[in-house]
Parts: C-alpha cells; sequence; structure tokens
C-alpha cells in the first residue's frame, strides 16, 4: 500500500510559501540584529562591560540628581512658591531623561539576561523609566497648571472650567502614572539584586505608595467640584447647613437647606428653605437598615434634623433627597453638607462676609454669631433665625464663588475642613461616587480595617434644643494588641456641660425635655467585624441607660442615653474585640463647636 500524498490547492501552496517567505524575512532580520548584538557582547566584551560600567555610572548620577530635584520641587510646592517650580521640574526633566537613556540600549537589554547580574539592570531600567514617566506626564503638566490655574468667568459670567478639566485629566493621568509603576516595582525579585538597587527600589515603592494614597483625595476633591459646578451637565444641588448646636453625629441638624441650579460653570441659587416649611410629622418612604432603626429610632423618616443622625453620609442625602421629592416635588442629583465650622475655615482665606444688615461674619466670630448670639437675638427662633441663616449662607456662597482669593489656601482649607467631618457630598452619578469612595468627602467610616482600625465616638442631641454650644467632650481609647490575634479596644466618652454661672438662656437654646437637663445620646462604634466584649457607665451623671446593642455599618455599635445638669459630668464605655488584620487605630468624632478631645493610649503589655 502506497502512503497517500497530501496536495495543496494553488492557492494554499501560495500562503504556504508566502508564510515561509515571511519567516525567512523574520529570521533575517532576527540574525542581523540578535548577532552583531551577540558578537559584541563575546568577542568584544571588554567593550560592552566598559559601556554597561560606565552607563551604569552616569544612570546612578542622575537618578540621584532627579532624586535630589524631586525633593526639591515637594519642598516648594509644599511652601506655594509657584514661580520656582518650572526651573526645578526642568532640571528633574533634564536627569530623568538622561537616566532612561541607556537602558533603552540594545547592551543593556541583553545584559537584563545575564544570570545573577541581569536583575540589577532591570531594576535600574525600571526606576528610571518610572522617573521619566513622572516628570513627563505628571510633574510637567502640573507646573504648567499651577502657574495659570484660577477661578475666572467668561463673557457670560459663568466660571471656566477650563483649568478644572484640566487638573482632572492631570490627576487621572498620575493615577495610571503611579499605577504601572507600583506594578513594575512590585515584580523585582530584590532577592536577586544587590543592596544599593534593591534600597533604591524599596524607596521608590515608598514615594509612589504615599502618592497613590494621596490620589484617590485628589481625585473625589476634582470629581466633587466638577459635580457642583455642573461640568457634565445641568444638576440640581441641595447644599444642607447643619447646625452643630444641636449636634448629630454627622455634625448638626440640616434645618436650613439651599437649592442650586448648576450647569457648565453657571451656578444660580434657585430657592431657600428651613424645617418650618417641610412636612415633618409624615415619615418619608425610605427604606433604612434595621439596625440604624434600632439606634437613631423613627425619628430618621420624620425630624428633618434627625437626619444625620447616622455616622454614614450617604443614608442621609437618600433621606434629604427623598423629603425634597415629597414636598418640593424636586429631587435633587447632588447632596453637599457643611457647617459654621466648616465656614469659619473657609472665611480664613476669603476673609469676612457683610450681610445684608450690615453685620459681619468673620472667621473669629461666625461660629457664635450663628450657633448661639441669634438665638439672643430672636429668643424663639423660628422665621426670623432662619431668615438670618439664609442670608449668610448666600453671602458665604457668593464669597465663595467670587474667586478673589488665593485658591491654593483654599483648596488646602477644604481639604481640612473635609478631614474634620465638616464637608461631606453624595451624587446620584455613580462614576463620580465611585471616586469619593474611600475619601472622607464621602461621609462613611471604612469598610475594612486596612491601613487603620477606624473608631468611632458621635453624639446626638435629644434635649430639643440648642445647648450643645456649651457641652465639652471627650474620647479616650485604649488599644490592647498585647495578644496580636485578638486585639482589643476599651472607647470611653466624657461629657460636660459649662454653661456660665447666671446666664440666662433663650427658650429656643434651653431644653424643651426638661429645661435645666439636657439629654445627649452616645454611640460608640467598634472596628470593621469586630465585637462588644463589655459595656459599662462609670459615672452615670443624672442618670445613663444602655443599650441597643446591634451591628450597624457591620461594626458593632453601643449607644448611650446620658442626662446631665450644668456641672455635671458622665462617662460611659464599651470595649471591643478586635480582628487580626487590624491596622493602627484612629478615631472619628461629631463635629464639637468644643472639639472632642481625642487620646489614643497603648495598654502595658506584660
Amino acid at each position: 500500500m502506497t502512503t497517500p500524498e497530501f496536495v495543496l490547492a494553488p492557492e494554499r501552496q501560495h500562503r504556504s510559501s508566502s508564510g515561509r517567505s515571511r519567516k525567512r524575512r523574520r529570521r533575517r532580520i532576527f540574525h542581523a540584529i540578535f548577532w552583531p548584538v551577540l558578537a559584541l557582547i563575546i568577542i568584544g566584551g571588554g567593550l560592552s562591560a566598559w559601556w554597561l560600567g560606565t552607563s551604569a555610572l552616569q544612570v546612578r548620577d542622575d537618578l540621584e540628581a532627579a532624586r535630589a530635584s524631586v525633593a526639591k520641587f515637594q519642598s516648594l510646592a509644599a511652601e506655594r512658591k509657584v514661580d520656582e517650580l518650572q526651573p526645578v521640574a526642568d532640571e528633574l526633566a533634564a536627569s530623568a531623561s538622561s537616566a532612561v537613556a541607556p537602558t533603552g540600549n540594545p547592551i543593556w537589554r541583553v545584559a537584563e539576561w545575564v544570570p545573577g547580574l541581569g536583575e540589577n539592570f532591570r531594576a535600574v531600567r525600571i526606576i528610571a523609566e518610572g522617573v521619566d514617566d513622572i516628570s513627563t506626564e505628571v510633574v510637567q503638566p502640573t507646573v504648567g497648571l499651577v502657574g495659570s490655574f484660577g477661578i475666572a468667568r467668561d463673557d457670560s459670567g459663568a466660571l471656566d472650567l477650563g483649568p478644572l478639566r484640566e487638573a482632572t485629566e492631570v490627576a487621572q493621568s498620575a493615577d495610571r502614572v503611579l499605577g504601572r509603576l507600583g506594578d513594575s516595582l512590585a515584580s523585582v525579585d530584590r532577592d536577586a539584586t544587590i543592596g544599593q538597587v534593591s534600597d533604591a527600589v524599596g524607596e521608590l515603592e515608598g514615594v509612589v505608595a504615599s502618592a497613590q494614597q494621596t490620589v484617590p483625595g485628589l481625585n473625589a476633591a476634582l470629581a466633587g467640584a466638577g459635580a457642583m459646578l455642573g461640568i457634565d451637565g445641568p444638576q440640581t444641588v441641595l447644599l444642607a447647613f447643619g447646625n452643630n448646636a444641636e449636634a448629630m453625629p454627622l455634625g448638626g441638624g440640616p434645618a436650613a437647606q439651599t437649592l442650586l441650579s448648576v450647569d457648565d460653570g453657571t451656578i444660580t441659587i434657585d430657592r431657600q428653605l428651613s424645617s418650618t416649611q417641610l412636612d415633618t410629622q409624615a415619615p418619608i418612604d425610605v427604606k433604612v437598615d434595621d439596625s440604624a432603626f434600632q439606634l437613631y429610632n423613627d425619628i430618621l423618616l420624620t425630624e428633618i434634623n434627625a437626619t444625620t443622625s447616622r455616622p454614614d453620609f450617604p443614608t442621609a442625602a437618600e433621606l434629604l433627597r427623598a423629603r425634597w421629592q415629597r414636598d418640593v416635588g424636586i429631587t435633587p442629583d447632588t447632596v453637599v453638607m457643611t457647617d459654621p465650622i466648616g465656614v469659619s475655615r473657609i472665611l480664613k482665606v476669603t476673609g469676612p462676609v457683610t450681610l445684608p444688615n450690615g453685620e459681619q461674619l468673620t472667621s473669629d466670630n461666625v461660629v457664635s454669631k450663628m450657633l448661639n448670639e441669634i438665638y439672643f437675638t430672636y429668643p424663639e427662633g423660628g422665621a426670623e433665625s432662619d431668615a438670618f441663616f439664609a442670608s449668610a449662607s448666600a453671602a458665604v456662597f457668593d464669597r465663595l464663588m467670587s474667586g478673589d482669593y488665593d485658591v491654593w489656601a483654599m483648596a488646602q482649607a477644604l481639604i481640612d475642613v473635609t478631614n474634620g467631618g465638616s464637608l461631606m457630598m453624595w451624587t446620584s452619578d455613580e462614576p463620580t461616587q465611585a471616586l469619593f469612595a474611600g475619601s472622607r468627602l464621602d461621609g462613611t467610616l471604612p469598610a475594612t480595617n486596612d491601613g487603620a482600625t477606624v473608631l468611632g465616638v458621635y453624639f446626638r442631641d435629644r434635649s430639643i434644643s440648642k445647648i450643645d454650644y456649651y457641652l465639652h467632650t471627650e474620647a479616650t481609647v485604649t488599644t490592647d494588641t498585647c495578644t496580636p490575634d485578638a486585639p482589643t479596644y476599651t472607647v470611653e466618652a466624657r461629657l460636660r456641660f459649662d454653661i456660665p454661672e447666671g446666664l440666662e438662656l433663650p427658650e429656643y437654646i434651653e431644653s424643651r425635655f426638661t429645661p435645666g437637663t439636657y439629654r445627649t445620646e452616645v454611640f460608640l462604634y467598634g472596628p470593621v467585624g469586630g465585637t462588644t466584649t463589655a459595656v459599662e457607665v462609670p459615672e452615670p451623671g443624672l442618670g445613663t441607660t444602655t443599650g441597643p446593642s446591634v451591628v450597624d455599618l457591620n461594626r458593632p455599635a453601643e449607644k448611650f442615653t446620658v442626662d446631665l445638669q450644668n456641672g455635671g459630668t458622665a462617662l460611659v464605655r464599651a470595649t471591643f474585640a478586635g480582628t487580626p488584620d487590624d491596622g493602627p487605630v484612629a478615631v472619628r468624632t461629631t463635629p464639637m463647636i468644643n472639639p472632642t478631645g481625642v487620646k489614643v493610649v497603648e495598654a502595658p503589655c506584660g
């Protein structure tokens, strides 16, 4: 039997012939490049070694110069010496470009494959390329933006959003560059590199990690500014103004509210409302977690001032939007909350604002005027005090929108206000909201203990008053990590009222619960995934009740209801068991007129 032959059709023969032709060409190209390089290494090994050694030393010197430029750039940026940034950025660009050039040479790339030595060359190339990318894609565009950034209006009076769009692009580029470089550095086998190279990789990893912690907050801030200014088209923005004299876990009851219409930099105030103009009797139709109801009661759905009870701004935003939709017929796209404590920090940058009645609000007096003195002027509160709040918030808003101040100082002020819990934001635009995740701007407790074990100490007024102008609070956390697999956290909150002797309080400030007796609810939140092991009341004041004890926001949460008279003190305590992956302790508290003093102490071991 003969073996059958397989004959290709003409077109297949042609394709096969063509394929063989292409392979031959690729082999010729490969040989044309590879063999000369190999010959250079084998035959002229001394010359190649000399070139590699000389180049490596030059790259080292260039990277040292680049590191010095980066340190100088950071220092100048921190001091806001904008005019001096460009020369330093140019120095960095020159050093980075010079460092990266030799690493693209074929000899260098072949050296990366040499056993026992190659990983050093690869690591140095990754560092040089990374520094060059940071220089060209982040530093240079940033310097150009910083030099021209400002708040300006076009002929129609709208804010020019060009700088904001450019800043957003730079921040997104930084995110990509840092992510790419972080992955490349993580791929280096530091067991196969010499000490100097390993140290350089570790140092740059630290710089990248630090920057990566900053960039999400920057992206969140830029996204928030864009939403506030209608960068993606028409929006309605609800600005809720918290009253810290009636403490709520998120800061204060949001009785004063302003609705803005924004579109591509054009901002108008549509209307201003207070709690007296909204239905505070019928519950709004919003599904809230059972744990929140247990802790904060059904007043979440009826009392507008209780909207900010839960330390979770998305919950508050949903409640506020639903109330506007039901009572006004408008569903805001974005909800923003701030308070006089935050405004005080902002007025340090803008300077005083003048109200229609000629009165001035300054950084030093805005808290006392808005949260205390107004009630001595209008003892019954109501429409007159609401009108004052409306005129004050409009005046501050107009001053903020003028742009007639140091933009960079304002940026730092807004960061401070956000980190202090006095500025929070939620938007229905999901991609924008996703940028808020993990930043203080979103007003949520962290979903994990990674990086930090965040504990919460919060206060809520139940005197139906504005008495918390006189409330002083302290929080102490004792951590016991002597057994790393089972850390514990003992969280204490101390409360004391300090009303000047002989001061006759107006009706609107005094307790409507029982005059002279002030009721405050305290909420202590433990770590994510933790459990409560003990609840104690070492100092009950006039009387303190405990409970309920629930799991809220995936954390153990304990409630205490404390009654006090002027001069009296109370101390409540809860101990929480943590988990092995807990990070360093951080404590978040209600933004109080008299800031809560926070101490974190380590329990002694042994």
